[in-house]
């Protein structure tokens, strides 16, 4: 099959790659250009027969009505307070964890990455029941702090398992050349090493918002309030009436997109080399 290969043209070759990657753009793309052009149709042209790549009319209506008839404001803002604090939660606890287990004394705590990688095999769904008993006893139901305690769970396991990698690329003997020129264990922790898992820390970092944003399963059981409600509930609220406002859903998921792309498109990079590192 090598020697299949080898015998096509180099110019065949780079025109099949290129037709590849445009498919996966496509692809990758396509829904998310669908779902904005849509915002910007009309009701009878978003549920036409015949679809249109571009609108024939275009209207703001849909924006209008999402920001005066619905709750998105409030809900981008619960939704944006718990991924800051997620973020904020996660990285703490996971480089405070990382440096007792991989740098410190506390040896027992890299036991717990296996505990970490055994807690994805089961569902999530099988821990609602036994965290909202827990949450209801400690009278954190229907607040934002559940929200952010029920992410910190989904997300602290696998990004302590997960900055391991960074802290045993790191040479020991850095830290030591600092403990030689006077630095004590904690200078030695934040000058030296945090600088250098700078990109396992924007992976954790990005895992945990991406991980908040999008969470629906606990916030649907935690989350009863309205006005306590995150973006995914409100897309949920849309689709269970009984007629699907098309423009409002469209136009909600537009905005919905925006905050999560601009936290990629800063942070993207050293996620990117985050994950070929670790």
């Amino acid at each position: 099959m090598l020697a299949a290969f080898e015998a096509v043209p180099r110019s065949l070759m780079r025109v099949i790659l290129t037709l590849v990657i445009i498919l996966f753009v496509l692809i990758t793309l396509g829904p998310l250009y669908w779902v904005a052009m849509s915002s910007f149709k009309t009701p009878r042209e978003v549920i036409a027969r015949t679809p249109t790549a571009f609108p024939s009319e275009v209207t703001l209506k849909n924006y209008e009505r999402l920001l005066d008839q619905s709750n998105f404001v409030a809900q981008l803002q619960n939704s944006a307070t718990i991924a800051a604090l997620t973020v904020i939660f996660t990285v703490v606890i996971v480089v405070l964890a990382a440096f007792g287990a991989y740098r410190g004394h506390v040896r027992w705590l890299r036991n717990l990455k296996f505990v970490a990688i055994l807690a994805f095999v089961f569902p999530t769904t099988l821990l609602v029941v036994p965290i909202y008993e827990i949450l209801v006893r400690i009278d954190l139901v229907d607040t934002i702090w559940s929200g952010v305690l029920v992410n910190c769970i989904l997300t602290v396991p696998f990004s302590f398992w997960l900055i391991e990698g960074f802290f045993d690329a790191i040479p020991r003997e850095l830290e030591e050349a600092a403990y030689v020129d006077g630095a004590n264990r904690l200078q030695a922790g934040v000058r030296i090493l945090l600088p250098l898992i700078a990109p396992g820390l924007a992976t954790v970092g990005i895992f945990a918002f991406v991980t908040s944003w999008t969470e629906y399963t606990f916030a649907s059981v935690l989350l009863i309030n309205a006005d306590l409600k995150t973006l995914p509930l409100g897309l949920a609220d849309i689709l269970a009436q009984y007629n699907i406002n098309w423009g409002l859903l469209t136009s909600n998921t537009t905005l919905a997109m925006i905050p999560g792309m601009l936290f990629f498109a800063f942070a993207g990079r050293y996620f990117i080399d985050g994950l070929v590192a670790g």
